[in-house]
């Protein structure tokens, strides 16, 4: 199970509970007793946006998933696409912003030194 791995069960099982507001106000969740959310889609969601290893084990452990993990799962993700989608990791970022920043030095390919590094000489 890897990354998913929590109490021994696959962290992406289960359903979310279902909500209730109390007449004061409060909000009492109800877990689903057949099937509950082993963790949350907040923390499911964070994971996601911020993990490449667990974007890779949620793409390899979901077909295992009953149907009901499944769905939520699905309706995570089309209804919170910028909080689930993967960030660029930090380190690529500055990679790229390097390269770029090597790539943009002129380099002479004609003229009397056709490209050869003459010693600082003009």
């Amino acid at each position: 199970m890897g990354y998913w791995e929590f109490n021994k069960e696959n962290g992406l099982k289960g359903v979310e509970p279902t909500l209730e507001e109390l007449p004061d106000g409060r909000i009492v969740a109800h877990p689903d007793l057949n099937n509950p959310a082993v963790l949350s889609n907040d923390n499911i969601a964070d994971s996601l946006r911020t993990s490449r290893l667990a974007r890779e084990q949620f793409d390899r452990d979901f077909d295992s998933l009953d149907l009901e993990s499944q769905a939520r799962l699905r309706e995570l993700i089309a209804e919170n696409p910028r909080r689930t989608s993967l960030e660029r990791d930090p380190q690529d970022f500055s990679d790229d912003v390097q390269s770029k920043g090597v790539r943009s030095i002129p380099v002479r390919t004609t003229g009397p030194h056709g490209g050869r590094w003459n010693g600082g000489r003009g």
